[in-house]
């Protein structure tokens, strides 16, 4: 079965299979983003990369996310403030 990337995220906080999945989600765009730099700088900047993800994804609170709805009414409250 495939968990979604919101599903692994929140299961990542406890769980360190989870953790791996994420960065193995993410790993064909860091491989080709890293191909835009200097071969001798990319496993450097792969570890950096992986490690700024593993701080993004414990620091990412996803109980309050807001869904779709929620995040279109703040933005039209948004919206209006700033007029």
């Amino acid at each position: 079965m495939r968990d979604s990337l919101y599903t692994l995220v929140k299961r990542s906080k406890t769980d360190v299979q989870s953790m791996n999945r994420v960065i193995e989600t993410f790993s064909p765009k860091i491989l080709s983003s890293l191909n835009q730099t200097n071969h001798q700088d990319r496993e450097d900047l792969s570890q950096e990369i992986k490690m700024k993800l593993l701080l993004c994804i414990k620091n990412f609170d996803v109980e309050n996310t807001p869904g779709y709805f929620q995040m279109m009414e703040q933005l039209k409250e948004r919206d209006v403030a700033q007029r």
